[in-house]
């Protein structure tokens, strides 16, 4: 009962939507009001039993005044509340430690204050207002001490009753600080608590998401596996239909649609294997797509050598794709066209970053391409176009002692 009334107490104001850091504030200034209330309330009447009405009542008021910051605090002035609290309690002890005199011992009761100020408000958001209350609080020390505690001094009050009042404020104030010690030590182990759960929560949520992860990961290599596997029964088919009786021309084709499709699945087969799900190595994957394309051609593939300058360059799979197609494209023409009666074909293949760019170069030592060969709309010529278009990219065709191809396109 009493556990359910103090954590009401505690929560007057409190809306859901409130920060953790608003919460804590709010709590801790309706217990100091709850503090507050009880040191007055007990003061007032050890006042009154010692034969001071005046001061008594006076100090019962103050009960009341106390009630205010639970009443500021529900209409949602929150930092109004804090400080209308503070400030009256500062007011309080400065009005009876001038009134009871030093001997009385009720300047004890700043040290609660000050604790109270220390917990309350955040440094780092709220260094003015504390710095107001505890300027507050010095500046009504040293007037009692320069007035010799006697602006508001009682003439009632004996040396006797103000040892007594000692014993009493002694005891409150050495409570007081106590019992916001105390605060300040579950307010801690709270905090402690739900920092550790938090990391917990944390920590299971991460173990969460990586078991997703890797779930996901997963699923894509074995997505890449059954594409790879159907891009090689697709290129299978191809090389069955080539060994039937058909025209040279009908085979070139089928072998040209073949390579484009294991140009394709080289790529499927390389992120199967990889760890990197997304990124290709282009340096490992054109080498391998040479060496596929070569035997594809074993009649001119030994009077041709081609040499490779491609760095070790990552691109993505949307990138990798038309790259591979392009350089399928280009390779599988020169094979075709370009070393017609020559016994020294020569090809050269480089691919690297400049700044946000990637270039690709292909370039041999042929025949040269033929001046209207974008009239005769060739299938390879309007395959590297389409790809070009599909990679944001630019591309261009010369001759220079046989044919040169450069494309370039962005890439983060």
């Amino acid at each position: 009962m009493f556990r359910r009334c103090w954590e009401y107490i505690s929560s007057i104001g409190i809306q859901p939507e409130y920060d953790d850091i608003l919460v804590k504030r709010i709590t801790l200034s309706n217990r100091f009001s709850v503090v507050a209330i009880l040191v007055f309330l007990f003061s007032g009447i050890n006042n009154i039993v010692l034969g001071d009405l005046f001061s008594g009542l006076l100090i019962e008021c103050l009960v009341g005044v106390c009630f205010l910051g639970f009443y500021f605090n529900k209409l949602q002035y929150h930092r109004f509340a804090i400080s209308f609290i503070f400030i009256t309690v500062s007011i309080a002890i400065f009005y009876f430690d001038s009134y009871s005199g030093i001997l009385s011992g009720t300047y004890l009761y700043h040290f609660p204050l000050i604790l109270a100020i220390a917990f309350v408000f955040d440094m780092r958001e709220d260094k003015k207002v504390m710095l107001f209350h505890f300027a507050l609080i010095i500046v009504f020390l040293i007037i009692n001490v320069v007035t010799d505690y006697t602006i508001f001094r009682s003439s009632f009050l004996t040396d006797e009753k103000r040892s007594q009042m000692f014993m009493f404020n002694l005891i409150f104030s050495a409570s007081a600080v106590g019992f916001f010690v105390y605060i300040m030590i579950q307010n801690n182990l709270k905090e402690s608590y739900l920092y550790i759960q938090r990391i917990e929560e944390r920590r299971q949520s991460e173990k969460l998401v990586k078991e997703a992860l890797d779930e996901k990961n997963i699923l894509i290599s074995e997505l890449h596996h059954r594409v790879k596997n159907n891009l090689a029964i697709i290129s299978g088919l191809f090389s069955l239909k080539m060994n039937d009786d058909l025209h040279e021309e009908a085979k070139n084709v089928l072998m040209e649609s073949r390579n484009r499709v294991r140009s394709m699945a080289l790529i499927h087969n390389r992120l199967y294997k990889s760890d990197n799900m997304t990124n290709v190595n282009f340096e490992e994957y054109a080498k391998e797509l040479i060496s596929e394309i070569s035997a594809s051609y074993p009649a001119v593939a030994n009077s041709v050598k081609i040499d490779t300058d491609i760095k070790n360059v990552s691109i993505n799979i949307n990138s990798a794709i038309p790259c591979g197609l392009i350089l399928n494209e280009l390779l599988t023409n020169a094979y075709k066209h370009a070393f017609r009666d020559k016994t020294n074909g020569h090809i050269n293949v480089s691919f690297a970053r400049d700044n946000n760019a990637i270039v690709m170069r292909v370039n041999d030592n042929g025949v040269g391409l033929p001046e209207d060969y974008k009239q005769k709309q060739s299938l390879g010529v309007t395959v590297i176009e389409s790809l070009s278009e599909q990679l944001d990219g630019t591309y261009n065709f010369s001759n220079n002692n046989g044919t040169c191809f450069e494309l370039k396109f962005k890439h983060s």
